[in-house]
């Protein structure tokens, strides 16, 4: 049997998600933040708990992340990701994770996955996990005219075919593109 295509999450339910973090709370801070990470970075639900403060460079504005085997990776982050993670800096506890409960403790992946579905209840949407959100990255990437090479870099896949899965066609565009062809 093959390999099952990812899951993937629509751009407008992607918005209706991340709408649905209050960002006038703390936690809807720091919720939009992690959200982003996963969506805007491809990070791993377990990259977003195991995050540190000082893995974040601010100047360059990417972060270093530990994966898989405690290989390293450096994942650019566009300005606005920055500006939701220094909105969240700007509110946490003191602490050494990222990511962590109002009483600086570590934030579960357990947590995360629980909110994500509160999240896409109150949004009206299919469920979205964590895996979905680093899907969707690496499916938009490659369609936004990114390389493999370099979206196996961000994703931190040690091994290409691993990030090949991404390369499956999107059936909506293939049947825009052949309905859409010149007549004879």
């Amino acid at each position: 049997m093959g390999r099952r295509l990812p899951k993937t999450v629509t751009a407008e339910d992607v918005q209706k998600l991340l709408k649905v973090a209050n960002r006038k709370a703390p936690t809807g801070i720091r919720n939009y933040g992690m959200m982003l990470l996963m969506y805007r970075a491809g990070l791993r639900v377990s990259e977003v708990v195991d995050l540190q403060c000082n893995q974040v460079d601010w100047k360059q504005g990417q972060i270093r992340v530990i994966g898989k085997g405690d290989k390293e990776r450096l994942v650019p982050l566009e300005a606005w990701v920055m500006d939701a993670l220094a909105a969240w800096k700007q509110v946490k506890p003191k602490g050494n994770h990222l990511f962590c409960t109002l009483e600086a403790g570590q934030l579960s992946r357990r947590y995360i996955n629980a909110m994500l579905e509160r999240y896409s209840k109150r949004a009206e949407i299919e469920h979205v996990n964590p895996h979905a959100l680093r899907h969707t990255y690496a499916t938009e990437l490659l369609g936004d005219g990114f390389n493999i090479r370099e979206v196996q870099q961000v994703l931190g896949h040690a091994n290409l075919t691993t990030t090949m899965v991404y390369t499956h066609v999107n059936p909506v565009e293939l049947r825009a593109k052949i309905q859409s062809r010149r007549t004879l």
